[in-house]
């Protein structure tokens, strides 16, 4: 499908789907506003009076009186309000469908998040959309739970609990968050479709031919009517956290999302009940308040402050094709101030045996046919030179690119304090992190770089470093990060995007390096000695080589991966 088109089909619905959303819900939170306002009026001779109430809107007043149905017969002109909710769930299941289940899960999955194939994704997703309301039903419809509410609300919690947790560790953030919403959504029209328009057509059926109307009908439409009253704020959130990846991105996208959606429940009870039960609306508005100001304090307190955050324009290393590389081959930048070694590095090192230093080279290559990428679905500020696949591997002509070479063993004993005043940079460009595989001497700066016209941002997973997950919503905007301790490997994710992805080694020495588009690399002025050199790559893994390094002479560090 032509991108600008699918884009435009996404705009559009989009937009359907937050008409029809906003009246759906801003006709359920008026009525239950309305059952919380009704005021009895002793003197009204009507059958099957409830209450009313008078409004004043639009320069008149509004009467407007609540009748049962049986007593009160059924009138000649009756509007019913459905359609609204309908229509959400369709143009939501669209958007999801589009999003989510086409090209090839491109938002869907995340190899960060879990292995996940994309039939077991799509098979989960539709359990959790369709499944989940076969179980809710079921419960809701069970004499126990219309006898005792609490036993429902509690199975109800600890289902809602276990999916969350479920699909925020299988599938990615985002997905996570809009299927989580898409049960609730499925739940709120299930239950007029299947339960409370049902009922109150049999009621206005009854009403007619003068037959006793049951009540517990419109107890039970009630019920459920009250249920969705509950998931609408959730459900908002959901919505809108689509463009706050601090939310579905955090390590604890799970919690957030729980306790949230718990203090849209606690402050949606505060405007249902503060007419009727003000003091114990009181205290749900409270609580609500309470849980959102703690997930702020608890998320927005472990970003490192020595962070730096500019929109200025950033200088970026410029992108470095060879001739050989075939035309569809995604080739990554070379890396800023990856491979090189200060300028005398082994003078900083503490019990240095010798002064001699040679520069080793070496050639990574790749025999057999390079696995290719899974296949993307860009937006429309990346499209433009963008990659139509991942870049997981890279071989150019049967040379391998973005494997790091780091000496392992052979510097024992050694320090460095000569750390590079020269930037790693990271740059998201076209929808990729460039390079894919990068490394930074513990302590030496780290730029992140976003120069597409769109919306990214950084999260690290990290175990040794402190880890952090920022917003860069600008072109060209850039973040600033030392990392004070040595990991293998800091892994810096898009959480919008996520099959964006990019590896990071923190090191304690000046002696790796990282091959380039012609699989190449240079380990700079590496003293003499005897040395275990390791290979990584992500896909294809560790090789390691000793070696044997003299003034004059040039070991062999040609590594061959085979699949």
């Amino acid at each position: 499908m032509n991108q600008d088109f699918y884009e435009w089909i996404l705009l559009i619905g989009r937009w359907l789907h937050i008409t029809v959303a906003v009246t759906w819900i801003g006709t359920s939170i008026f009525f239950m506003w309305l059952d919380r306002t009704f005021q009895r009026n002793m003197e009204s001779t009507n059958e099957g009076h409830v209450g009313e109430v008078w409004m004043v809107h639009g320069g008149g007043f509004y009467h407007v009186e609540k009748l049962l149905m049986g007593p009160t017969k059924v009138p000649k002109d009756l509007h019913w309000f459905k359609w609204e909710a309908y229509w959400t769930w369709l143009s939501g299941a669209f958007l999801v469908f589009m999003i989510f289940y086409t090209g090839d899960a491109t938002y869907l999955l995340d190899s960060s998040v879990s292995n996940i194939t994309y039939t077991q994704a799509v098979c989960l997703g539709i359990f959790t959309l369709v499944g989940s309301w076969i179980f809710y039903d079921f419960l809701w419809e069970r004499k126990l739970t219309k006898d005792k509410p609490i036993v429902g609300h509690i199975l109800t919690l600890a289902w809602f609990f276990g999916m969350t947790y479920l699909l925020c560790k299988t599938l990615s953030g985002r997905a996570a968050y809009i299927h989580i919403g898409g049960m609730l959504g499925t739940w709120m029209t299930a239950n007029v479709f299947m339960r409370i328009i049902p009922r109150q057509l049999k009621m206005v059926e009854a009403s007619k031919s003068g037959t006793p109307v049951n009540q517990e009908w419109a107890k039970n439409a009630k019920n459920r009517s009250t249920h969705n009253t509950y998931f609408t704020l959730p459900v908002i959130l959901i919505m809108i956290s689509n463009h706050f990846p601090m939310t579905y991105g955090s390590d604890y996208n799970w919690l957030i999302l729980l306790c949230l959606s718990g203090a849209g429940a606690c402050i949606r009870e505060y405007f249902v009940g503060r007419l009727k039960t003000p003091g114990r609306s009181k205290i749900f508005g409270a609580l609500g308040v309470i849980i959102i100001a703690t997930v702020m304090f608890f998320t927005t307190g472990g970003n490192n402050p020595e962070v730096s955050v500019e929109s200025t324009p950033a200088p970026v290393a410029v992108e470095k094709q060879s001739a050989e590389v075939a035309p569809e081959t995604p080739v990554a930048e070379a890396p800023a101030a990856t491979t090189a070694a200060p300028a005398n590095p082994e003078a900083s090192a503490v019990a240095a045996t010798s002064n001699a230093t040679v520069d080793v080279k070496g050639l990574i290559t790749f025999t057999g046919t390079p696995p290719q990428g899974k296949k993307l679905t860009l937006p429309g500020g990346c499209k433009e030179g963008g990659s139509k696949f991942t870049d997981e591997v890279i071989v150019n002509n049967g040379k391998l690119e973005n494997v790091l070479v780091r000496v392992v063993k052979g510097l024992e004993g050694k320090t460095y304090t000569d750390v590079p005043t020269e930037p790693v940079v990271l740059n998201q460009k076209n929808c990729i992190y460039h390079p894919r595989m990068a490394a930074a001497r513990v302590g030496q700066e780290v730029v992140f770089v976003n120069s597409d016209p769109v919306f990214h941002n950084v999260r690290s997973i990290s175990k040794s470093n402190e880890k952090f997950n920022l917003a860069m919503p600008k072109k060209d905007q850039r973040i600033s990060k030392r990392f004070d301790k040595p990991e293998f490997f800091v892994q810096a994710k898009c959480s919008i995007h996520p099959w964006m992805s990019a590896n990071l080694a923190i090191v304690e020495h000046p002696f790796f390096a990282v091959s380039d588009v012609k699989g190449e690399f240079t380990i700079k002025k590496l003293p003499v000695g005897t040395y275990t050199i390791e290979v990584w790559h992500e896909v294809f893994g560790v090789q390691t080589k000793e070696i044997t390094v003299t003034e004059n002479g040039k070991p062999d560090l040609n590594f061959n991966y085979k699949l």
